[in-house]
């Protein structure tokens, strides 16, 4: 079923970019604005939304049982194999009033090859609309938060978990595969998780064969998130089997330092910006500035990244309703990593670490 307010709201966004419509093609956009989870295929779908509030949804016949939840709100062209779908798109674009020279704004999902059949032919100008809901989706409503919150829990119950099973003698795929089981025996989708033991570590997303083996006195980077209900989790943390070095321990200190003290900046009205800058002042005045190889952040929601990025480039006041990571690191390639990641989101209340697995610096 169409979310109307949604769709309201959509329709607000078209006229403020000066688009005459969006084409929402399977991504979580389209879950987003109409429930249907469709994946990209070899087959053109998705809905078209104008500026005046007209709609259609291009729809092979093969999903055609599909559409039931929302036949009743928006009118399905459908198109079989014989015919492809550009004769349909096209009459789809005369049913609300695009027949005319128009701007359309399309979404992920879409491969460059059906855009342009799309529209060859039509005097449409194609323009890029991957973050035109971003407005929209990084405000979370309270029932998102709260689905927010348990793929956050899962997340905390397989870390806790996972410290009695990583120990010398296994190898990083042997760690990978109990995450996505535990995520996957217990309800959720994981996406595959980063795994960097040892030297591997030092890279930021390393992410190679990974068959190398646990050994005694040494490093752990583990980077996991994926979903629960269609909402995302996303957590890191660096464990050491034996006791770390002292420089180890040292850069684990200054990793955690960053990461509190940027916590402690997430507010309603901050600027990412200025958040990003709290934590690469401490890691640069203690010389590591260099190894700090990525923005701070990331918003997090339906999908695993998504607005607001909390970077150097963001000067856009966060809201309430915000989620997004707060995750500093020092990367010494060929030595040694640290990443601390957390999920924050702003209610109404304020602040609100979603991610309550320790953090301080532990030992298996």
């Amino acid at each position: 079923m169409i979310d109307h307010n949604r769709f309201q709201t959509l329709v607000e966004l078209l006229n403020q970019k000066e688009l005459d419509a969006v084409f929402l093609a399977p991504s979580s956009d389209l879950k987003y604005m109409t429930g249907l989870n469709f994946h990209p295929d070899s087959r053109l779908k998705g809905a078209l939304v104008t500026r005046e509030g007209k709609s259609f949804f291009l729809c092979p016949s093969l999903h055609r049982t599909d559409m039931k939840s929302i036949e009743d709100d928006i009118p399905i062209l459908e198109w079989n194999d014989t015919d492809w779908f550009q004769g349909a798109f096209k009459k789809g674009l005369q049913l609300v009033g695009l027949s005319s020279s128009c701007r359309i704004a399309f979404s992920r999902g879409i491969e460059a090859g059906d855009m342009i059949d799309a529209v060859k032919g039509l005097n449409v100008e194609c323009v890029n609309g991957f973050f035109l809901l971003a407005p929209m989706r990084s405000i979370k409503n309270k029932k998102e938060l709260e689905l927010m919150r348990k793929a956050s829990s899962m997340n905390d119950k397989m870390m806790e978990a996972l410290t009695t099973y990583i120990r010398p003698g296994i190898y990083e795929r042997d760690i990978i595969k109990f995450i996505m089981n535990f995520h996957e025996s217990h309800g959720g989708s994981p996406r595959v998780p980063c795994v960097a033991s040892g030297i591997n570590s030092g890279r930021a997303h390393y992410g190679r064969d990974n068959d190398r083996l646990i050994e005694k006195q040494d490093i752990v980077m583990v980077d996991s998130g994926g979903w629960y209900d269609g909402y995302s989790h996303d957590m890191t943390r660096t464990f050491f089997v034996g006791a770390p070095t002292d420089t180890q321990r040292k850069v684990y200190e200054i990793v955690l330092e960053a990461q509190l003290a940027a916590e402690e900046k997430v507010q309603i009205g901050a600027i990412p910006k200025d958040i990003d800058s709290t934590a690469r002042d401490i890691i640069t005045e203690h010389g590591y500035g260099e190894a700090f190889t990525h923005r701070l952040g990331h918003g997090i929601g339906m999908d695993g990244q998504e607005s607001p990025y909390i970077s150097q480039a963001n000067e856009t006041p966060l809201v309430e309703g915000n989620c997004f990571s707060i995750e500093p690191g020092i990367y010494l390639e060929g030595k040694f990593g640290v990443r601390i990641e957390d999920l924050v989101m702003l209610t109404e209340s304020g602040r609100e670490v979603i991610n309550l697995f320790p953090k301080e610096l532990t030992i298996l």
